[in-house]
């Protein structure tokens, strides 16, 4: 297992409104969990990937299957409860690997309000074999031998139900999800693995922090302190069930400059730098929604992306 991050530039940031962002967070947060329920399709997450590769000219490479997993960061999940998978960070770490030369067929069976007990027992979304994991099964027995690359985000949802109502966070129920991710996700990945096999590059994104954002800002919300720590214990959960499934564990710390403190000027107002991204990352202080902004997803993307090719997802792919 390794555990990757990846350097990058300074962020170019556009001026944002702050949109009382310090009252605006916590419901951000709690209409984000609420809608994580609701949004859910009645219909497959994603087409089911085809039997064969698409055509090729005969002096290109064959595309190689993607299979992405997760919750509605990977279906691309947008302010107002719409869903656009083209722009959703997996589409986008396909094209950018595909700039490299690794054409690559994308499997994207992400679904909205996914978490670690649905996406083993089914229940959020229709998926032909009953859950997203037992689909993920079929699709890489299916198309055995052709599989490239297969990353997963889940975990997210199983804290979020923790917001009570806007003013509280209930932190013996974060302590419960990170529990609860402790005992489902060690058991998704070995089965991924298993499915994969040993040569499949499995990578394993973790979270940023959208809690930052909220005790910078003095948000007056009961158990925001634990919330933030519990976000903590999520990443050190994903983590460690990465290490034990042999796969590889993708950090978000650096890019959302988590623990990055220095003071950064946005919207007029001057805060910490780890503040800052999460604004510049998610929807969260323009459109008061905590999934990724486009910059956002295009950011998560190159991270994987970087990730990918260091696994050795290259042109041979």
């Amino acid at each position: 297992m390794r555990s990757f991050t990846t350097d990058e530039d300074p962020m170019t940031r556009s001026t944002l409104p702050f949109l009382a962002v310090a009252s605006a967070l916590v419901l951000a947060l709690s209409a984000c969990a609420a809608d994580a329920e609701v949004a859910a399709p009645s219909t497959p997450a994603a087409p089911r990937a085809s039997s064969s590769p698409s055509p090729t000219p005969a002096d290109a490479a064959p595309e190689r299957l993607y299979v992405a997993l997760g919750d509605s960061l990977a279906a691309g999940y947008q302010p107002g409860g719409t869903e656009l998978r083209d722009t959703a960070y997996p589409a986008l770490t396909a094209n950018r690997l595909k700039a490299a030369g690794a054409s690559l067929e994308v499997e994207n069976l992400g679904c909205s309000g996914e978490t670690t007990t649905s996406l083993i027992e089914g229940g959020k979304c229709t998926f032909d074999e009953g859950s997203q994991l037992e689909q993920a099964e079929a699709v890489l027995a299916e198309r055995k031998g052709q599989v490239a690359l297969v990353t997963i985000d889940i975990g997210g949802n199983d804290l979020l139900a923790c917001v009570r109502g806007g003013a509280a966070i209930d932190a013996a129920c974060v302590d419960k999800g990170v529990d609860t991710v402790e005992k489902n996700l060690p058991t998704i990945l070995e089965r991924l693995r298993s499915a994969a096999g040993p040569d499949v590059p499995v990578l394993v994104l973790g979270y940023y922090n959208p809690w930052v954002a909220a005790q910078t800002l003095d948000q007056p919300v009961a158990g925001v302190e634990e919330a933030a720590q519990g976000y903590a214990d999520l990443s050190d959960a994903i983590e460690a069930a990465a290490e034990g499934a042999g796969a590889t564990f993708v950090s978000l710390d650096e890019a959302f400059a988590t623990n990055d403190s220095t003071p950064t000027e946005i919207g007029g107002r001057t805060i910490p730098e780890n503040a800052a991204r999460v604004c510049t990352l998610t929807n969260l202080c323009t459109a008061r929604d905590i999934h990724f902004s486009d910059e956002g997803a295009a950011t998560v993307a190159r991270v994987l992306a970087d990730a990918a090719t260091t696994a050795g997802v290259g042109a041979e792919s």
